[in-house]
């Protein structure tokens, strides 16, 4: 009796753990495959001669909660023009950190030429890892994931169609929710749909649209006296492809972009990030005589700070700790 209890036991424990960590088997997705082909069979070398790959069509749908969680949807379909297309798109890469969400795939396709198509497994080409890129800060934060999904089969004429799920059970500031929005790249874009579900109660407090492309970008806003939601529609064509300049700032800030959030202001903002860090700034004793020690004759003043403001941003940086915008304790950094 007591062994058929344990395997029981046993049984009941495996499957509570396949529930708690098995991604969920439904899906919101918005392309039909049939109506991609068709779309796809017009997007030509000739009527792009300089893109190496079309994004043939995305719908993005983003539902946030009044305490700015949200949960979102990615659907998108990308023609593979060129060999150098085939090169950028056989690899594909999301970042999240653990502390606030994830990312993850949940169905990839490849729509052939010929009218078939290839499922490719999510799962099984996946890994993810800790994000190497954030040691080139001399920060470390094991949170920080990348997820690389492989792409095998791409060839020149398919038509790559992928489905992102983006998760945030945590927000950065509390009861809040921000979103920043390409929506222009280093590719034509002949349709995309970009579309937020808010809480009534929550609205969108601050709607910019940066660096427009005049006639490229329709908005609506959509409220139902039964329904306690806002569905805010951005609906972008034809937009040609940008070209990186030598030295340009970062891409995503100076193409036509969106951005939106339901803070009021930025000094609602400041007063939140300035009463997270008040506590963190108080001084201990030992602080203030290395301090003294420091600065101690304004000949050697400079020679002793500078070693002293090197060794304390790189202890500030190298310990960082999540979640990435809480701000560490003084004392707790320089007390090594």
């Amino acid at each position: 009796m007591e062994i058929c209890m344990k395997s029981l036991l046993r049984v009941g424990l495996s499957v509570f753990t396949v529930f708690l960590f098995t991604r969920p088997l439904s899906a919101k997705e918005f392309l039909d495959p049939d109506t991609i082909r068709k779309l796809a069979a017009d997007v030509t070398a000739e009527k792009y001669p300089d893109a190496d790959e079309v994004l043939v069509d995305d719908v993005i749908e983003v539902e946030y909660q009044e305490d700015g969680t949200s949960d979102s949807w990615d659907d998108t379909a990308v023609k593979i023009i060129t060999e150098k297309g085939k090169r950028n798109n056989r690899t594909m890469t999301l970042g999240f950190d653990v502390a606030y969400g994830t990312n993850y795939f949940t169905r990839v396709q490849l729509l052939k030429p010929d009218g078939s198509i290839v499922e490719i497994d999510p799962e099984a080409n996946s890994k993810v890892m800790t994000d190497p890129g954030q040691m080139n800060a001399n920060i470390y934060n094991p949170n920080s994931k990348r997820l690389t999904l492989s792409i095998p089969g791409l060839e020149v004429g398919d038509t790559l169609r992928y489905v992102i799920r983006r998760q945030h059970h945590k927000t950065i500031v509390p009861d809040s929710f921000s979103d920043y929005q390409t929506f222009e790249g280093p590719t034509p874009y002949e349709r995309m749909t970009y579309r937020i579900i808010a809480p009534k109660s929550r609205p969108l407090a601050k709607i910019a649209l940066k660096d427009e492309i005049p006639g490229t970008v329709e908005f609506s806003e959509q409220k139902n006296e039964q329904d306690d939601r806002i569905i805010y529609t951005w609906k972008v064509k034809d937009v040609p492809r940008m070209f990186d300049e030598p030295d340009m700032p970062t891409r995503y800030t100076v193409v036509q972009r969106l951005l939106v959030s339901t803070i009021e202001s930025w000094e609602d903002l400041s007063r939140w990030y300035w009463e997270l860090c008040l506590p963190r700034l108080k001084t201990t004793p030992e602080m203030k005589a290395k301090a003294a020690e420091l600065v101690e004759g304004p000949k050697q003043r400079r020679k002793k700070s500078t070693p002293f403001s090197i060794l304390f941003h790189r202890k500030s940086a190298t310990w960082a700790s999540p979640p990435k915008t809480k701000p560490r304790a003084m004392n707790r950094t320089t007390s090594v």
